[in-house]
């Protein structure tokens, strides 16, 4: 047996993409997959070609399991904060897909608990394996565009009733908000970019899908602590293929999406330099990047050491999309300090 056996809480499509990532790590084993119908179980075990694996209905049993280390949630968002908590108490690392919480008061608990526990942690902002976002993070950590001073990023994807989420997508209680709902992965790009904390939001919004319980196109107007400005933007209306638009702007040159403009790091630099390189909205299928997200936790796990995408990192992006909410929905600016952590 591997030295970590997993537990997954979900038999949706993304926990094949979890149990695919960890089959391919050689210190993990998945032992357990839990879902309310046996039969989704079941069938996730045998697309993946999954043995000797227990099938649970019930996530107690599955934590009670002495051969699971390690969970894995895969289950809608509003079931989160529950899940991780158990998780959490029974000393299980966990791999939290977002969003985590759809409020601060429940995100606050799951903070408490995995701190408490100390337990291991990953949010599955699993973009940060990305090609073009280590592209880009490699391009920030050699200074080539100089400090920045203004930041883009936009989630535009029509999320309609060709996806299996959206029966449950269109809920509020279920998924909050377009930006908790997948906004977030453009939240946690801007703060991964700039590499700062957001102080303050002015956000709007508007819908066009009557089956939403929310506004499905909000803009954000976001201001950070060491005085960068930027803009964050989602759309689940948006009538184009899924686009996932980055920009940077540096006192030395800027970064649009794959392209690149910086004279003093391309001498004699006249028109932009094209990366070929997959992008988020890629149509190949490594943009959704798992093995390295999983990887990543495993060692973080194995090796007694805190993820940068844990629990705690990603309650920092949480507390800007509620910011951005609660501004579109009152009509006024909001300060990150209305929603403290602690």
């Amino acid at each position: 047996m591997a030295e970590l056996g997993v537990g997954i809480q979900g038999a949706g499509w993304v926990s094949g993409e979890h149990i695919r990532a960890y089959y391919q790590n050689p210190h993990t084993e998945v032992v357990a997959i839990c879902s309310r119908r046996a039969e989704a179980a079941e069938a996730r075990a045998l697309q993946a070609g999954l043995t000797d694996v227990a099938i649970y209905t019930s996530y107690e049993e599955m934590l009670r399991d002495p051969r699971v280390n390690v969970i894995s949630i895969c289950t809608p968002p509003h079931l989160h904060p529950t899940e991780t908590v158990l998780a959490a108490r029974a000393g299980k690392h966990v791999l939290i897909e977002k969003a985590v919480a759809n409020d601060i008061e429940n995100l606050r608990m799951m903070l408490q608990a995995v701190r408490e526990a100390g337990v291991r942690t990953v949010v599955s902002f699993v973009l940060h394996w990305n090609p073009q976002f280590l592209w880009i993070k490699r391009m920030l950590d050699m200074q080539a565009i100089g400090p920045l001073f203004y930041a883009e990023v936009d989630y535009w994807h029509h999320i309609g009733p060709q996806y299996a989420q959206y029966r449950w997508n269109v809920k509020r209680e279920i998924a909050g908000s377009a930006f908790l709902s997948a906004g977030c992965h453009a939240v946690d790009a801007l703060r991964h970019f700039v590499r700062d904390e957001v102080v303050e939001v002015t956000a709007y919004s508007n819908r066009r899908n009557p089956e939403y319980e929310y506004d499905t196109n909000v803009v954000g107007i976001v201001r950070f602590a060491r005085g960068v400005i930027g803009k964050v933007s989602v759309s689940f209306d948006a009538q184009c293929p899924y686009a996932f638009n980055i920009d940077l702007l540096g006192e030395k040159g800027t970064i649009r999406d794959n392209r690149i403009y910086a004279r003093e790091f391309f001498a004699g630099q006249t028109d932009w330099v094209t990366v070929p390189t997959i992008r988020p909205d890629s149509g190949d299928v490594t943009h959704h990047p798992f093995q390295g997200e999983i990887d990543h936790f495993v060692e973080c796990i194995l090796q007694g050491k805190e993820s940068f995408v844990n629990l705690e990192d990603a309650a920092k992006t949480h507390a800007v999309c509620f910011a951005l909410d609660r501004s579109a929905a009152e009509g006024r600016p909001v300060r990150l300090q209305e929603f403290p952590l602690n």
